[in-house]
């Protein structure tokens, strides 16, 4: 990792720093980091943050930008998946899991390697969406997500054969009710 500062990458300035345009729009990727150690399934969130975010516009595909937003911190994931969305503060928040196979966290870097907890989805109703969502919940989802993938997208189920036995306890939710 450099030690030098974000911008110096290539990346735009903060949003803060840019005169107002037609092209910004308020929308946000969120990028969760997930990899798998000895002790099971960690994620990797911003020691400044409640999770990884970075600003995007229309015109760009999401999923370069978030392997471009990696990159910075040297991660090179196996898998790249939208996930979900939700609003907040009237934003658009897109998430995208990154599956890594491994990160080593500096005491002092700007990511964390935070333990991976099991919790209940977030609930709405049948018009509404849930009045918060926390990043755990995100990741419960994305997990079941990806579960569910692994088995049915052929291209997702051979980048994450090694995650198989990790992925099986996370059961997609629309058949948790068929279990016996």
């Amino acid at each position: 990792m450099s030690d030098g500062p974000l911008v110096e990458k290539g990346l735009p300035p903060p949003l803060t720093q840019v005169a107002w345009s037609a092209d910004i729009v308020s929308q946000s990727l969120e990028i969760i980091p997930i990899l798998r150690d000895q002790q099971g399934l960690a994620w990797l969130k911003p020691v400044h943050a409640d999770s990884l975010r970075v600003g995007t516009s229309p015109a760009r595909a999401p999923a370069a930008t978030v392997l471009k937003a990696l990159s910075r911190y040297e991660i090179m994931p196996i898998v790249v998946h939208s996930t979900s969305w939700r609003t907040e503060a009237d934003r658009m928040i897109l998430t995208y899991a990154a599956i890594i196979d491994a990160y080593a966290a500096a005491p002092d870097g700007p990511l964390s390697v935070v333990r991976v907890g099991r919790t209940d989805l977030a609930r709405g109703d049948a018009t509404a969406a849930p009045p918060v969502i926390a990043v755990d919940q995100v990741i419960e989802h994305a997990l079941r997500h990806l579960s569910w993938l692994s088995s049915d997208d052929p291209a997702i189920a051979e980048a994450l054969r090694d995650w198989k036995t990790l992925l099986a306890t996370y059961v997609p939710e629309p058949f948790r009710a068929f279990q016996t």
